[in-house]
């Protein structure tokens, strides 16, 4: 797959797992502060397959250098004994998607031609997640349908590992959120270099952290 940048290196790697207080330890040396959280859906394989839900939370340092997807083992609301680094990338983008109008974030343009041609390469490395919503599509049709069809709109965006594009569109709901197709579902976008964008994970539940409102609702 061709890269949309290079690839940085950052303390913690992709797969490392820790109790939730030693990689809060961690994660609070590299100076970092949760972002969003939000509940994937996730498959037990020691339970037969059976569909549920693990928190996941976005953490960042103050200036958005460098942030990471973290991953629990239990839903939201109920203490994870593990936590492991799902993803992680640099120069995090967050947009109030509670707002209408375009999104803050760097808007890209792509030939539609050729990100439908990449999504094959997509599809190997990607999985587009137990609720389909969008499937393989070119980069700004695939938010303009989340949005038409899910009213899911950009909320977070950012340089990930691997050289691809990190996409987080969230309802921006205010009601209960109870369970898929309810009120703030989230969907993980990711994007390779020529504009196919796939769905990584989705759930429910997406929250930005106080710290992140804060800020939003100063603006």
């Amino acid at each position: 797959m061709l890269y949309l940048w290079p690839v940085s290196a950052y303390a913690l790697d992709v797969g490392h797992c820790d109790t939730p207080e030693g990689l809060s330890a961690a994660l609070k040396a590299e100076g970092h502060k949760i972002v969003a959280s939000m509940d994937a859906v996730g498959i037990s394989l020691k339970e037969g397959g059976k569909v549920g839900f693990v928190a996941e939370m976005v953490t960042a340092t103050p200036d958005l250098k460098h942030w990471y997807v973290i991953k629990g083992d239990r839903p939201l609301g109920t203490k994870s004994t593990r936590f492991c680094i799902a993803t992680k990338g640099r120069n995090l983008q967050i947009n109030d998607h509670r707002k209408d109008g375009p999104p803050t974030v760097t808007r890209y343009r792509f030939d539609r031609e050729k990100a439908l041609a990449e999504c094959d390469e997509v599809a190997k490395q990607f999985i587009d997640g137990v609720e389909k919503g969008i499937r393989c599509n070119e980069f700004n049709e695939g938010l303009r349908i989340a949005e038409r069809d899910l009213n899911e709109r950009i909320a977070l965006q950012g340089e990930a590992e691997g050289g691809v594009l990190m996409t987080i569109v969230a309802d921006p709901g205010n009601g209960p959120a109870e369970g898929l197709l309810g009120n703030r579902d989230y969907r993980m976008l990711v994007t390779a270099s020529a504009g196919a964008t796939g769905i990584a994970r989705s759930g429910a539940r997406f929250e930005f952290s106080q710290w992140v409102l804060s800020v939003l609702n100063q603006k």
